[in-house]
């Protein structure tokens, strides 16, 4: 289940992906997606989202059946290589308790991974831009709308911040609904988010830090060995069927048209200063995005001068400025 639209040549895409990262940093946007140099080691907080992703697109699909649905997504998680086995089982955990959450009653499928392309609107005069289009890939296509994905860390509790932004500002769904209509389908987007695992698997005492009873045991918080990835998959298991409100949550998201004409304005004045910026031959650097999420942007290095952009130890070239759309090369 799938759904392609071809992309002329000459007109190079941009995704909401694109967009975003040229907003944070333009410098960054030059490095990502003109020199195509990506890091050989993705941020463990992307990693995670990837992997569970995979799970998530093999279990869409799978035949309607809960059961198929789980062997799929377990199949397609089993199959990756190089993954931390503590992340794999909150992956695996994470599906099991979708399936239970989501499973029964799941709406019939359109495509799964659709991707779409669609023109760049001039908001004042109505005319497609000659310069760029529109791309990208919607997770879930159903007739009447579509789904889309999203791990995060944050509370998901529905009527929370996390939704509000969502409901209010989100760029993606504004695309993706101008996506879904490039594909013939009219209707409302599904949000569908998963919340990361909170647990972290526990750890060896340091030798240094143990504390023993008279009889030779170790007090009840200290450890001589590392918890298993069985023994974790214990209790996160009972986390999330403790929990399940905590971990899933859905909302239905619509884009009135004041709304997609904000959208439409947004994206194209963010396009018009990229193609500045490629005239110009300028990317301006961002010292405020420089950290996110607690970490360093992964061009800090190369942007600080202590790391060279060529250096194939670190980053490597992309096949294309999207690998994730099997069908829009630029």
């Amino acid at each position: 289940m799938s759904a392609a639209v071809s992309l002329p040549r000459h007109l190079p895409v941009i995704t909401n992906s694109e967009l975003r990262t040229f907003r944070r940093c333009a410098r960054e946007h030059r490095l990502r997606y003109r020199l195509r140099r990506r890091p050989l080691r993705d941020a463990d907080t992307l990693r995670f989202g990837s992997l569970f992703h995979v799970g998530l697109e093999a279990w869409w699909r799978a035949d309607a059946a809960p059961e198929a649905r789980i062997a799929a997504a377990l199949a397609a998680i089993e199959g990756l290589r190089d993954v931390d086995p503590y992340d794999r089982v909150d992956a695996e955990e994470l599906i099991l308790g979708y399936t239970a959450r989501w499973g029964d009653g799941a709406p019939v499928v359109v495509g799964v991974e659709a991707q779409f392309v669609a023109p760049l609107v001039n908001p004042q005069t109505g005319a497609a831009s000659k310069t760029y289009q529109l791309g990208g890939k919607l997770d879930v296509l159903f007739a009447y709308g579509f789904m889309e994905h999203k791990t995060t860390s944050e509370d998901i509790g529905l009527g929370g911040d996390y939704w509000q932004r969502v409901s209010a500002l989100d760029s993606q769904v504004s695309m993706y609904t101008v996506g879904a209509r490039a594909l013939g389908v009219e209707g409302p987007c599904t949000y569908d988010v998963i919340r990361k695992v909170a647990l972290r698997p526990k750890r060896a005492t340091p030798v240094e830090s143990r504390k023993y009873k008279t009889n030779g045991e170790l007090y009840a918080n200290k450890r001589e060995h590392d918890e298993t990835p069985d023994e974790y998959r214990e209790r996160v298991r009972e986390h999330i069927a403790e929990n399940p409100e905590r971990y899933y949550a859905r909302g239905e998201i619509v884009r009135l048209d004041h709304d997609e004409a904000e959208h439409a304005a947004d994206v194209w004045q963010t396009a018009r200063a990229m193609r500045e910026a490629e005239l110009a031959e300028r990317y301006p650097r961002n010292p405020d995005a420089c950290m996110r999420f607690g970490r360093a942007c992964e061009y800090f290095g190369v942007c600080s001068g202590q790391a060279s952009i060529d250096d194939d130890t670190k980053f490597r070239t992309a096949t294309s400025s999207h690998e994730e759309l099997e069908e829009i090369r630029t």
